[in-house]
């Protein structure tokens, strides 16, 4: 059900003139990000693997913390070719006047294809977190989270997490599972378990969806909020693109004033 609640911001916009708005930030080729990345594979001692890439930023100082971005892609971009999820809205801070306002490291694995971040079916919405143990993807996406935390240098009270339809549930259920690593998410077009709420409600978060999806439906985000805020939590907002079916996340990764809510984030 739709909210009523003011955090709810809805952009009366046509899909048209949303789109218009699309040239904000400069979307790079893939090829430019590919260069601008490290393409890493992490492997357990068992022998599973999961490709990754990894952004640092350019004359990394080891004296220096830098905010951690945690990007979960969508399905589409499922894999083992270590590229496919090198997209404008994954890998789309890789920009120049952001890194150069807002240096941070971005890291963004890669799910095998068929599988997922959590094992949950999207056109349900919202779910019982009780009911769905964490996935093989997400294990080991934490896994190379935690090897970054080791080895490089990050600030620990400005570590954010993002990402995009798969990757907005990957982005609620990193949340819910770690409140107490994230200082912001940014979930677009995902789905969590109100349920969890409370765990929520001293989290920066600002949630992004269309309100004709039929591929996640937009319940996912407004049932998160609504329950985050009768939880108590006053830093949470739902920004719904009018017209908009399951493009939303091309939007939201250029939303005005985004990227510097986010780096003024900390825990």
């Amino acid at each position: 059900m739709k909210p009523t609640t003011t955090s709810v911001c809805i952009l009366l916009a046509l899909l048209s003139a949303a789109r218009g708005r699309a040239g904000d930030m400069t979307e790079y080729s893939r090829q430019y990000y590919a260069e601008n990345t490290q393409a890493l594979v992490y492997t357990t001692a068992a022998g599973q693997t999961m490709p990754y890439r990894l952004f640092v930023p350019e004359n990394d100082n080891p004296k220096k913390r830098y905010p951690l971005l945690l990007v979960f892609h969508g399905a589409g971009s499922r894999g083992e070719d270590n590229l496919k999820h090198l997209r404008p809205w994954v890998a789309g801070w890789i920009n120049e006047a952001v890194q150069k306002k807002h240096p941070c490291i971005i890291l963004m694995p890669q799910c095998p294809e068929g599988r997922q971040w959590v094992n949950t079916p999207w056109k349900k919405g919202s779910y019982s977190y009780d009911d769905v143990p964490i996935s093989e993807p997400m294990t080991l996406a934490k896994e190379i989270f935690d090897t970054i935390l080791e080895e490089k240098s990050v600030d620990r009270s400005r570590i954010y997490v993002m990402g995009c339809s798969m990757g907005g549930y990957g982005t609620w259920y990193f949340t819910m599972r770690y409140p107490g690593l994230v200082a912001a998410a940014v979930p677009v077009c995902g789905g969590g378990d109100p349920a969890m709420a409370k765990k929520l409600e001293h989290i920066p978060i600002r949630a992004f969806h269309g309100d004709l999806d039929t591929t996640v439906p937009p319940e996912g985000s407004y049932e998160m909020v609504e329950a985050i805020e009768k939880a108590g939590g006053k830093k949470v907002k739902l920004t719904v693109y009018e017209g908009v079916k399951h493009g939303s996340y091309k939007l939201a990764w250029q939303e005005p004033g985004l990227v510097d809510w986010l780096f003024k984030q900390k825990k």
